[in-house]
């Protein structure tokens, strides 16, 4: 049987991913009960989140082994590992760019302040962040080091690995999240929408759940898990089973501190039936 990564890891830690994607809040929104200035202090700490998104995308692109030669014979499919990995963070950054301004203009629109409590030149203290957002601030702040092209790297293997690694554990857990709150959604079937009641106005299962559980974000997800698993299977061929146990120890490590940030980006809820 071929060996996936990304199987392996999901299969790592099944009860770790399931505290990462479901939770109170999760199951709150899919009942339509997150009030609006919940909902609002989470969105404003998933801009957070996207600012070092957005600054992880730059550490790795810096740091990305990128060709300097065209190969005699280059592959069918569009590129080697590396410029595919190149490609998918180019369009995640402007699909998370898009998303950002999405979720602003939602939020303005059903009156949900997405700011937290700021000081006079706008920076924002630690202490007024989830525990999970700044876990995530640190694993993107963490993103390449020790791997420029001037200094050793671990190891020769894929040194992209974790990074890409972070990316994929982070997309995957966020879309498995809301799936699973889509899941638990009664808006099946009425004809109002179901959604005029809700304590935020219908913000979350109108605009939001829809958006971040479409087919294109899963695909997107997707495509960045066969990257990965491509790589790998590559390195296998091309140096034997030996490699395996460190490339997969390499990744648990990544997916580990994902799952552990993921599990405490949401805001603790009591749950009312």
């Amino acid at each position: 049987m071929t060996f996936s990564l990304t199987e392996a890891l999901l299969a790592s830690d099944a009860d770790g991913f399931q505290r990462a994607t479901q939770s109170v809040f999760l199951q709150s929104a899919a009942q339509g009960t997150v009030d609006k200035a919940t909902l609002g202090q989470w969105l404003a700490n998933d801009r957070l989140y996207i600012l070092a998104y957005i600054q992880g995308i730059g550490k790795t692109l810096s740091v990305l082994p990128l060709p300097q030669t065209i190969p005699d014979h280059p592959p069918n499919d569009g590129g080697t590992a590396t410029t595919k990995l190149l490609d998918w963070l180019i369009d995640a950054m402007v699909n998370i760019r898009r998303e950002e301004k999405f979720f602003v203009d939602t939020a303005s629109r059903f009156g949900i302040s997405v700011n937290l409590p700021s000081d006079v030149d706008g920076h924002v203290a630690d202490s007024e962040k989830l525990e999970g957002l700044r876990r995530f601030e640190s694993i993107f702040c963490g993103l390449g080091l020790g791997l420029g092209p001037s200094k050793s790297t671990r190891s020769s293997l894929l040194p992209w690995l974790e990074c890409a690694v972070v990316f994929y554990a982070t997309e995957k857990c966020y879309l498995e999240a809301w799936t699973w709150a889509a899941g638990r959604s009664d808006l099946e079937g009425r004809s109002d929408g179901g959604c005029s009641g809700d304590a935020d106005g219908g913000a979350l299962r109108r605009e939001f759940i829809p958006n971040w559980t479409g087919a294109e974000f899963a695909a997107f997800v997707d495509r960045l898990g066969r990257i990965i698993d491509d790589a790998v299977k590559e390195e296998l061929r091309d140096n034997g089973e030996s490699v395996k146990t460190e490339l997969v120890d390499r990744a648990l490590v990544k997916w580990r501190e994902v799952l552990a940030a993921e599990e405490a980006f949401w805001p603790v809820m009591q749950f009312s039936s």
